[in-house]
C-alpha cells in the first residue's frame, strides 16, 4: 500500500475536484478519497444514498414541471370543446381561428418543456466533456506508470479525439438538428396536409445513423488498440524485470521491486479508472432519468387527452416524446462512449 499510495501522492486532482464541484455540487464527495478507498479494496459509496439521490431528483422534476401538464390538459380540453362544437360558431374562419389560438398556446407551452430539457442535454454533454479533458492527464499519467508513455501517449490522443468527435456530433450537429426536427414536427400540424413529414423523419434517421456509426467507429477503434498496445507494453515490461533479474548479486531484488511498481501503478490506474466512471455515472444518470421520467409523462399525458382533443394536439405530443426520446439517446450515447472506454482501457491493460 505505501507503493500505491506514493504513487497516488505524485497525481494533481484540484482540477478534477473542481470540475467535480461544479458538476455535482459543493457537497460532492472527494475524488481522491474515492481513489484510496478503491485501492483499499472498499466500496466507496452505497446504493442506499444512491437510490435516494436519485428519487429525491426524480420527485423535485415531478413538483418543477406538475403545473406545466396540468396546462397542457387544460389547453387540450379546451381546443376540444371547440373543436367539437364548430358547428354552433358563425362560419368556418371563425372556428378555424379559435383552432389556431389555441393551438398557439399549446406550441408555447410545448416549446417551453422541450427547451427546458434540451438545455438539460446540452449541459450535461458540454460538462461530461469538461470533466474527461481534467481526467484524462491524471488517469493516463497512471497509467504511464504500468504500462509504458507509448501506450499512454496513444491511449491519450485518442481519448482526446473522442472527445471532440462527440462535441461535433452530439453537441454541434446531433442537439441542433433534435431542434429542427421538433420544430418541423409541430409546423407540420399548422396546416390538414402533411407539409414536413417526410423532412422530419429524414432528419430522424440521418441523426440516429450518425450517432450510431459514430459510437461503433469509437468502441471498434478502442477494441482494436486494446488488442494490440497492452501486449507490447507487456512484453516491454517483461523484458526489463527479466535483465534486471540477470544482475548478479542484487537482481532478484531489483526484479522484485520493478514487479511492484508494476503492479501498484496497474492498481493506481484501475481505481482512477472507477472512480472516473462512477463520476460519469452519477453525473449522467440524473439527468438522464428526467428526460425518461418526462417522456414517461408526456406519454401518459398524451393518452389521457387523446380521447377529447383534435388529432393534430396528440400529434405535437407525440412530436415531443420522439424529441425527448433523441435527445435521451444523445445524452446516452455520449455517457456510455466514455465508461466503456475507461472500462475497456482500465480492463484490457491490466
Amino acid at each position: 500500500m505505501e507503493d500505491t499510495e506514493g504513487l497516488w501522492d505524485e497525481i494533481s486532482t484540484e482540477e478534477i475536484q473542481d470540475m467535480m464541484n461544479q458538476m455535482l455540487g459543493e457537497q460532492s464527495f472527494s475524488f481522491s478519497d474515492y481513489v484510496s478507498q478503491m485501492m483499499q479494496g472498499k466500496l466507496p459509496f452505497s446504493m442506499e444514498t444512491t437510490m435516494q439521490t436519485i428519487c429525491s431528483g426524480l420527485a423535485a422534476n415531478l413538483s418543477q414541471e406538475k403545473q406545466m401538464y396540468v396546462s397542457l390538459i387544460l389547453i387540450a380540453i379546451v381546443g376540444a370543446v371547440i373543436h367539437n362544437f364548430t358547428h354552433l360558431l358563425q362560419g368556418k374562419q371563425v372556428a378555424q381561428t379559435a383552432f389556431y389560438a389555441v393551438y398557439i398556446l399549446f406550441f408555447s407551452v410545448l416549446l417551453s418543456a422541450f427547451t427546458q430539457t434540451a438545455l438539460i442535454a446540452q449541459d450535461t454533454l458540454s460538462q461530461l466533456l469538461d470533466f474527461m479533458k481534467v481526467l484524462a492527464p491524471s488517469y493516463f499519467m497512471t497509467m504511464a506508470f504500468s504500462q509504458g508513455a507509448v501506450t499512454s501517449g496513444v491511449y491519450y490522443e485518442f481519448t482526446l479525439c473522442m472527445i471532440t468527435v462527440v462535441d461535433y456530433v452530439l453537441l454541434k450537429f446531433a442537439l441542433p438538428a433534435i431542434h429542427v426536427y421538433f420544430l418541423l414536427r409541430i409546423a407540420n400540424q399548422l396546416s390538414e396536409r402533411e407539409l414536413f413529414t417526410k423532412m422530419a423523419e429524414l432528419i430522424y434517421d440521418v441523426v440516429k445513423f450518425v450517432m450510431k456509426t459514430m459510437f461503433g467507429i469509437m468502441m471498434g477503434i478502442n477494441v482494436v488498440q486494446g488488442m494490440v498496445l497492452p501486449l507490447t507494453s507487456q512484453m516491454e515490461s517483461t523484458a526489463v524485470v527479466k535483465m534486471t533479474s540477470a544482475i548478479p548479486g542484487v537482481g532478484n531484488t531489483i526484479s522484485s521491486v520493478t514487479s511492484t511498481v508494476l503492479c501498484a501503478g496497474t492498481l493506481v490506474k484501475n481505481s482512477v479508472g472507477v472512480v472516473g466512471v462512477i463520476v460519469v455515472s452519477l453525473y449522467c444518470g440524473v439527468p438522464l432519468l428526467r428526460m425518461v421520467f418526462s417522456r414517461f409523462l408526456f406519454q401518459l399525458t398524451n393518452a389521457v387527452i387523446q380521447p377529447v382533443s383534435d388529432k393534430r394536439i396528440t400529434a405535437c405530443m407525440t412530436a415531443v416524446v420522439e424529441s425527448l426520446k433523441l435527445l435521451t439517446y444523445a445524452v446516452f450515447v455520449g455517457c456510455m462512449m466514455f465508461v466503456i472506454s475507461i472500462a475497456l482501457m482500465s480492463g484490457m491493460t491490466s
